[in-house]
């Protein structure tokens, strides 16, 4: 894939890993951005605007978690962008204490922007195509006994973008899915981390196990995940650890299910 001239939606896109990858789909020659978060970071903003005059960046402050709201941002951008090619839902939280946040976030933020994005990207109702990716975790692969609630988010999030990556949906849509699965990035998720667990005892463990992880910047997640852009391959799952990219083999174990439709 080619990025100039394309339009694409990041969530999550105020700060972190999602202001990296608008930064960088901007850097790498895309037309337009819309960057989607309930965060507000003017100053940022700004500089991207000055980096890029030439360029449209469009900012809607919107909670991921709700449902009719994204609906009707993705309806404003595609009226104003004409099209929409790539969507990277980035948007998440880190919160175990309060569990029904982080699923409306988590699981189901990246459910409502993908959702939302289809009927503006799908082929077969006027769109171009294009690809989504959406953001898990290598917790959402393996377990991790301190973050139970996050990691069930991520597992859900790919399994959900599995699901879509159907090669009949895709000859019908024209649109790819691929999940990534980074690896420990510092961002401010790291911040009160042991304010946020379920089991505070272990909170001297918790650290222990943080002191040892591999840790790498948003910037170099967002590198990466240009690069998982470029790649175009519907359906992949990808590792990004210690600054790159790795594809998982992800193989069937219900071997009773019938054949996909």
């Amino acid at each position: 894939m080619s990025f100039r001239g394309k339009n694409a939606v990041v969530t999550g896109g105020a700060g972190g890993i999602g202001l990296q990858v608008s930064k960088q789909l901007l850097t790498a020659g895309a037309a337009k951005v819309a960057i989607i978060d309930i965060q507000d970071n003017l100053e940022e903003f700004v500089k991207l605007r000055a980096a890029h005059p030439t360029q449209s960046v469009m900012i809607v402050k919107m909670d991921v978690a709700n449902k009719k709201g994204v609906e009707a941002t993705y309806e404003e951008i595609a009226k104003t962008f004409g099209s929409i090619d790539i969507v990277v839902n980035v948007a998440g939280i880190f919160n175990d204490k309060d569990v029904q946040r982080t699923l409306l976030v988590n699981l189901g933020g990246i459910i409502n922007s993908t959702l939302s994005a289809l009927p503006y990207m799908s082929k077969d109702n006027g769109g171009k195509g294009g690809i989504v990716i959406n953001m898990s975790s290598v917790v959402g692969l393996d377990p991790m006994f301190i973050i139970p609630v996050y990691g069930a988010t991520k597992a859900g999030i790919l399994n959900f973008t599995r699901c879509l990556a159907n090669d009949k949906y895709y000859a019908r849509s024209g649109i790819k899915f691929v999940t990534v699965c980074p690896g420990a990035t510092m961002t401010d998720m790291f911040t009160n981390f042991t304010e946020k667990i379920i089991f505070p005892e272990t909170s001297d463990e918790t650290y222990r196990i943080l002191d040892r992880l591999n840790k790498q910047s948003a910037a170099d997640v967002s590198r990466c995940i240009l690069s998982v852009l470029e790649k175009d391959k519907n359906g992949a799952v990808y590792v990004i650890e210690g600054k790159r990219v790795f594809p998982m083999e992800l193989k069937p174990q219900w071997t009773g299910k019938e054949q996909a439709l």
